[in-house]
């Protein structure tokens, strides 16, 4: 079972930068319990905490794409090492101001800080993706990722609750900090499995570009009027600005985008409403416990996906795994004590990290690897601009109603997913090349322009 995940770790370089990576990311484990507890421990509302966490998950949605695309074009080293450092200030400045008991709109002014490194999930996958040979290494590749994650997951909100209600409510999130600083600044020394960076259109093969509009022309021998970078970028600004947009050139991307924004939404709702109802039960400490059987169960679940090749169709899994994760998590309101809370919860939780593997697989067979960080922190937007949905309203929905006002909430982001997923289920379907092998595919943005054919993307 594990001799696919051991063939992966030996690719050169590999060990390296998924141990750092690992470190950096121990802060998504934490992170947004510990922001969550640290203001509805500070200021006394689960609805504040819900309205600082949903300001983060929007500045992730809307910063963390534009990081990306700058990864893309300068590379990871050159933009992250800006990066961490504004957000390492952001999130002790958070710290410093909930202590202090500043206005909540202070906290809120500071999210955006938080989403300056982007997508960490990301970061890794973005270099298997150059490192791996065919789709079975990245199909596992993607798996050891998740799972890692997972296991993250599974460790972060039993020490963040832990420490939050024993010792301190300032210390989890400190701890992450300090986890995503080493992790993150070691994993960019790492240069020789750094992608290559995306080369820039505006001073580099406009020559080529021209040839590409009029391939009748060069054939005749006609001389072309010289393109400057200044004329390019004058055309350029009357174009339509969605024009080449990946939602719009990859309706398998915005599909995905939109099925992982209701999973980010019951995520946040399923974090917030077994923190609120382990409280009504007088035992808040076990939240984490609870919420750490869940991880396992997607844990558990994405393991055992990864160890074995796959036969059905990417879009047939999608449906399967949102299906089941959106029925399964309407049990939850429904549990009488936190023991039967977990145990639906690790049976629900099977499919959660399978149905991340599928997304990240049907995105990376959608999209030209040039643009594969943006492609994937795409996939995170949506599942922040879900985490802020479902805070806000979950938050609300428990400080009116209890835990089963929030368990109502996490009910019917399952549900959302399974209309959309079944909505879009067709379309991916009919798509030939998001099933052919990775190592053969032909790449999209090889379709729409004949110059750049033979060009790697």
């Amino acid at each position: 079972m594990l001799s696919p995940y051991l063939d992966v770790l030996s690719i050169p370089g590999a060990r390296q930068f998924t141990a750092w990576g690992v470190l950096a990311r121990i802060q998504m484990g934490m992170t947004g319990l510990a922001t969550f507890l640290l203001v509805q421990m500070e200021y006394g509302s689960y609805e504040l905490a819900g309205m600082v966490l949903a300001s983060i998950a929007i500045s992730y949605a809307t910063l963390a794409p534009i990081v990306a695309r700058l990864i893309d074009t300068h590379g990871q080293s050159r933009v992250l090492r800006i990066s961490y450092a504004i957000a390492i200030t952001g999130r002790i400045a958070m710290v410093v101001a909930a202590l202090t008991g500043q206005p909540i709109w202070v906290l809120m002014a500071l999210a955006p800080t938080f989403a300056a490194v982007g997508s960490q999930a990301t970061l890794t996958r973005a270099r298997w993706t150059h490192a791996v040979k065919n789709r079975e290494q990245l199909n596992t590749a993607f798996s050891l990722e998740t799972s890692l994650e997972e296991v993250l997951f599974i460790m972060g909100p039993v020490m963040t609750t832990i420490l939050a209600t024993q010792v301190a409510s300032w210390l989890p999130p400190v701890i992450a900090v300090v986890t995503m600083a080493v992790g993150g600044y070691m994993f960019l020394t790492l240069k020789e499995t750094e992608p290559p960076v995306k080369q820039r259109s505006s001073d580099v093969g406009l020559t080529e570009a021209a040839l590409a509009l009029s391939p009748t022309t060069a054939a005749g021998g006609i001389a072309l009027p010289h393109v400057t970078a200044a004329s390019a970028r004058r055309r350029r600004s009357y174009r339509n600005p969605f024009a080449g947009h990946l939602l719009v050139t990859s309706p398998t991307l915005a599909i995905t985008v939109v099925v992982f924004m209701t999973q980010g939404m019951l995520f946040a709702s399923v974090d917030a409403s077994t923190v609120a109802f382990a409280s009504e039960k007088g035992q808040p400490a076990l939240a984490g416990l609870v919420l750490a059987v869940w991880a396992f169960g997607s844990l558990v679940g994405g393991v055992l996906y990864g160890s074995r090749v796959w036969h059905s169709s990417l879009a047939t899994r999608l449906l399967i795994g949102v299906s089941f994760a959106g029925l399964g998590v309407s049990t939850f309101m429904f549990a009488p004590s936190l023991v039967m809370l977990g145990a639906v919860m690790f049976i629900a939780g099977l499919v959660i990290a399978p149905t991340m593997v599928v997304g990240d697989s049907l995105v990376n067979a959608a999209i030209a690897r040039g643009r594969v960080t943006e492609g994937m922190t795409w996939t995170r937007t949506g599942i922040d601009i879900g985490i802020a949905l479902g805070a806000w309203l979950t938050g609300a929905q428990i400080d009116a109603h209890g835990a089963q006002g929030g368990f109502t909430v996490t009910m019917l982001a399952g549900l959302a997913g399974i209309v959309i997923v079944l909505s879009g289920w067709r379309y991916i379907r009919r798509q030939p090349r998001l099933e052919e092998d990775y190592g053969h595919r032909v790449e999209p943005r090889a379709v729409a322009t004949p110059a750049s054919a033979t060009m790697e993307a």
